[in-house]
């Protein structure tokens, strides 16, 4: 958990400026021509380079034939041939798989568009690929593996068949397994891809191939291109308001950082939906911003006010958790006592707002004789597990 308080700073206007998230059906078309690989993101919405998009993993629960409500959260299975993907049975476990029903889910697959005769066919040493009939395969190598900032976390990718164990292509976790996926050229395939942790997910791969007769003649080495997942609310900010360059840099995208130095780290501007790249304290949109605080006069009592937006919990493992804290001389503790809240939505001009948001006003009666009065909000972020 990572947990900051609030300071009480002016409003503008500005936007979030970073990847562009595929909750879609995803394919990594790689693509041989001259003597040279090429790997892009296919969708149904045009083509995108690796590097300019992000596959976003909500944290939902997954709810098989429930659409609008189902996520990528799943349950790491009691069967000891899933042990692989590094947590114990029961452990949550963030999976994108094939018919991920849920709305706004990555589905990433392979394909390949070649003519056939591109490549030679064979059978692999490889015993997880058939081995009866000879085919132009695919092989797609992972090169690398980079677990969110800060976090100890492993990924995998894996097939299974009705009443059969999993065949594991990929694992960080199980050091036995050769860390190569393998599809037909021609073809349009599908793996389930798992992570143990929220948060930002880099998973570096390579293709290659024979031009044959047979497995001789192999291509170059493609160049070695990365995916960017994005598991949870907090990982989506993330990806969405920074590059693929500063995702990989912990002193700008970890949350703790504060890339345009206004003295607010990341976990405040995502909190007030704020824009972490360009200072002033910067709102996304109108109706966001930092915690206001005022005094108020409500049936002849003075109340402290703190009014501020606040993401609401959804269908998260650990919802965010905001906690308005009042003082009277800036010192320790801060006091919660006697402390009232309202939820409110947004208004009509700012209803775009109230899907993910809702605006939250905290009061406390002024004590007699209070000289002074401060007021913050401690922000602890629940899916940082």
């Amino acid at each position: 958990m990572k947990t900051i308080t609030s300071s009480l700073l002016a409003l503008t206007l500005s936007a979030e400026c970073g990847l562009l998230p595929l909750g879609i059906h995803v394919d990594i078309r790689c693509h041989y021509e001259t003597e040279q690989w090429s790997c892009l993101l296919h969708t149904n919405q045009g083509d995108y380079q690796p590097g300019d998009a992000f596959l976003p993993l909500s944290d939902k629960p997954y709810a098989a034939g429930t659409p609008s409500t189902s996520g990528a959260r799943h349950t790491q299975p009691a069967s000891s041939s899933f042990a692989f993907t590094g947590v114990s049975p029961g452990q949550p476990l963030w999976v994108a798989v094939q018919g991920t029903p849920g709305t706004g889910e990555a589905w990433p697959g392979f394909d390949n568009d070649q003519p056939a005769g591109t490549f030679g066919s064979y059978i692999p040493a490889d015993t997880r690929v058939s081995q009866s009939t000879a085919r132009p395969w695919i092989r797609i190598q992972l090169v690398d593996y980079q677990p969110p900032h800060g976090k100890s976390s492993h990924f995998s990718m894996w097939n299974t068949s009705t009443g059969q164990p999993p065949t594991v292509w990929m694992s960080t976790f199980n050091t036995n397994v050769e860390n190569s996926y393998y599809y037909a050229a021609g073809t349009h395939t599908h793996a389930a891809w798992g992570f143990t942790k929220t948060g930002i997910h880099r998973v570096t791969l390579r293709a290659s191939g024979f031009l044959g007769p047979n497995a001789t003649n192999p291509t170059e080495p493609g160049e070695a291109f990365t995916l960017i997942f994005a598991v949870g609310t907090v990982a989506r900010w993330q990806a969405a308001s920074f590059d693929a360059d500063e995702i990989a840099d912990s002193d700008i995208s970890s949350m703790t950082a504060d890339p345009d130095g206004d003295g607010l780290n990341n976990i405040i501007e995502y909190a007030f939906g704020l824009d972490p790249k360009h200072g002033q304290n910067t709102p996304v949109s109108p109706g966001l911003g930092m915690p206001s605080f005022s005094l108020t006069e409500e049936n002849g009592t003075t109340y402290q006010t703190l009014t501020y937006p606040r993401r609401k919990a959804g269908s998260r493992l650990q919802p965010d958790v905001y906690i308005p804290q009042f003082s009277e001389t800036l010192t320790e503790p801060w006091d919660t006592n006697d402390i009232t809240t309202q939820v409110l939505t947004f208004p009509a001009e700012q209803n775009q707002l109230n899907t993910d948001w809702e605006l939250v006003i905290a009061k406390k009666p002024v004590n007699q004789g209070a000289k002074a009065g401060f007021a913050r909000v401690a922000v602890t972020l629940g899916d940082e597990n």
